[in-house]
């Protein structure tokens, strides 16, 4: 016995030894890219919308902000002129952002809110858990709340609830978009996004030009009260401009459509893996072997720039800027 399990292990070795990762290689490189300063400290986490700094400091989807965060505390989303955070001992926090001045906080047990966001007095949030809670902020009044079915494994990039007029869209941690009434609490509907058992929350949630579209790391629908278009894809992320969603999948691909999800052109990129992406008059996309892809928005045309270094920390995009660890580059510096 001792012998046949040592053969097995040998077998496993040996196999394992002839498997090789594939790295993306492009024939051609158009130039180089540098970073264009430094941040006051490296990124230690990394949401949808947001990524916080070491020493307390954050990012928005408009930029590093001025504001310093209690030790622990992680930065969520800028909603308007409002800074929403929690700390992983289940706390949130609403700040002003104008006057820096805490105007609510709640303490929740057993659950962390991981995703949120915050209009008129009105608080979304999204636990850990798989919970949904609405909340106003001015008297505490529960407006709402509900357990989904808790999922074991997620993807990072969480998609914070969205307000729509009075309705609020709660994107679930297991492939849902609960719709509810923000003055009755009712809950209206339920969207299907995705059907996977692991990673299978909403990454990806908008409405853009009285569509709705939502994604999980399989699956995109777009919805309107006359149709509903779907397509099953490995997605690394989805970008929204002008009227073009571009689909960066798993697999290396860029797939352009229209609102309506119907395909306009793709481009294969072999063995690219996506980890972000950030626009200008072209889209960049970079890819984690340390390259940007610059495509222009009908994807006739591609260009590879290199970075100074491979991706493999913590990274997030905005618009049309980079932050990469310590680090942040800027569109229009390409060489």
């Amino acid at each position: 016995m001792r012998r046949a399990a040592l053969g097995i292990v040998f077998l496993v070795l040996f196999f394992s030894g002839c498997s090789t990762k594939k790295y993306f290689m492009p024939q051609e490189v158009a130039g180089a890219v540098d970073f264009d300063g430094k941040l006051p400290a490296p990124i230690i986490d990394v949401l949808r919308e947001g990524a916080t700094l070491q020493n307390g400091q954050f990012i928005s989807e408009q930029g590093l902000e001025p504001y310093r965060l209690p030790k622990g505390y992680l930065f969520i989303k800028r909603a308007g002129k409002y800074y929403l955070a929690a700390d992983r001992c289940h706390r949130v926090e609403v700040i002003d952002a104008t006057t820096k001045k805490k105007i609510f906080q709640k303490d929740f047990k057993m659950k962390a809110p991981v995703a949120a966001n915050f209009k008129d007095g009105i608080l979304a949030l999204v636990f850990d858990n798989n919970s949904l809670l609405l909340l106003n902020t001015a008297t505490g009044e529960k407006i709402y709340s509900s357990n989904q079915t808790p999922d074991i494994a997620v993807d990072t990039k969480i998609a914070n609830p969205y307000f729509l007029g009075k309705l609020v869209l709660f994107p679930t941690l297991d492939g849902k978009i609960i719709v509810v009434d923000s003055r009755s609490g009712r809950e209206l509907r339920t969207l299907i996004v995705g059907t996977h058992r692991y990673f299978n929350n909403v990454i990806f949630l908008d409405v853009i030009d009285e569509k709705l579209i939502a994604a999980t790391p399989n699956k995109i629908i777009s919805v309107t009260p006359q149709f509903t278009n779907s397509l099953d894809v490995e997605l690394s992320d989805v970008l929204y401009v002008k009227n073009r969603v571009y689909l960066l999948t798993k697999d290396g691909r860029i797939i352009l459509t229209d609102p309506e999800l119907n395909p306009l052109k793709e481009r294969k990129f072999n063995f690219a893996h996506f980890t972000g992406a950030i626009y200008g008059e072209f889209i960049y996309i970079i890819e984690k072997s340390g390259y940007i892809i610059a495509v222009d928005k009908d994807l006739r045309v591609a260009n590879v720039f290199e970075l100074p270094e491979e991706i493999d920390n913590y990274i997030f995009t905005a618009h049309d800027t980079l932050y990469y660890d310590d680090k942040y580059f800027k569109l229009n510096k390409v060489r």
